[in-house]
C-alpha cells in the first residue's frame, strides 16, 4: 500500500475515532498487515480478536470491516498492542503485534508520519498460530436461547451458567457489573 492509501485509510479511523493518536496508527499497520496474512475474501470470512479495547480496536474494526455485532470481531482484553487475524474458510490464523524492543508507544522520538510508512519487519512481529472457537462462537445465528430462571432474561449461546433451578445468567450467578436500584 502506497502513502497516499495509507494515509486515507488512516484518516477514514481516525474520522470515526474521533482523534488523532498513535494508536490509529498502530491499529492500521497491524490490521493491514493481518488482513494481507489472513488473506480472507471479505470481513465475513474472516474473525479478529482484538488484545485491546483502546484507539488500536477502533482502526482494527475499520480497516478490516470486522464487527463484535457480526460475531467477525472479537476482544480479548490483555492490554497488549496485538490481534489474531482468522481466514474462517482455510482455519488459518496469524498473530499480529507491535515490536518497538524497549521503546515505549509514545516516544518522542519516533515520528508519527515514519510509523506510519515503516517497513512491517521494523514495526511489527507476526506468526501463524492456532485459534480454535467452538460453533456457538461463530458469526451465524445464536447456537442456543435460553430464558434465565432468576431474571427472566434472554440468554444466548451458552452464557447461561447451570443452576438447580436451571439456566441462570452470568450476572444472576455472580452478580453484574451494574446495581440494580430500587425507586
Amino acid at each position: 500500500m502506497d502513502e497516499p492509501e495509507l494515509k486515507s485509510l488512516l484518516q477514514r479511523c481516525v474520522d470515526y475515532h474521533g482523534h488523532s493518536c498513535r494508536g490509529q496508527i498502530f491499529g492500521v499497520r497491524i490490521a493491514r498487515k493481518g488482513t494481507e496474512l489472513a488473506a480472507a475474501e471479505s470481513a465475513r470470512d474472516m474473525i479478529v480478536v482484538v488484545e485491546n479495547d483502546r484507539c488500536i480496536a477502533d482502526a482494527i474494526q475499520i480497516v478490516t470491516g470486522t464487527r463484535i455485532g457480526r460475531r467477525t470481531m472479537k476482544l480479548v482484553p490483555y492490554g497488549r498492542m496485538a490481534a489474531t487475524f482468522l481466514n474462517l474458510k482455510t482455519a488459518r490464523a496469524w498473530r499480529v503485534n507491535l515490536n518497538l524492543g524497549d521503546r515505549p508507544c509514545d516516544d518522542p522520538d519516533l515520528n508519527d508520519a515514519a510509523l506510519l510508512m515503516m517497513p512491517d519487519e521494523d514495526l511489527l512481529r507476526w506468526r501463524e498460530v492456532r485459534v480454535d472457537f467452538p460453533p456457538h462462537e461463530l458469526p451465524g445465528k445464536p447456537q442456543r436461547v435460553v430464558r434465565c430462571t432468576r431474571c427472566g432474561e434472554k440468554v444466548f449461546d451458552f452464557r447461561d451458567l447451570p443452576d438447580p433451578a436451571g439456566p441462570t445468567c452470568v450476572a444472576c450467578a455472580q452478580g453484574g457489573y451494574y446495581a440494580e436500584i430500587d425507586r
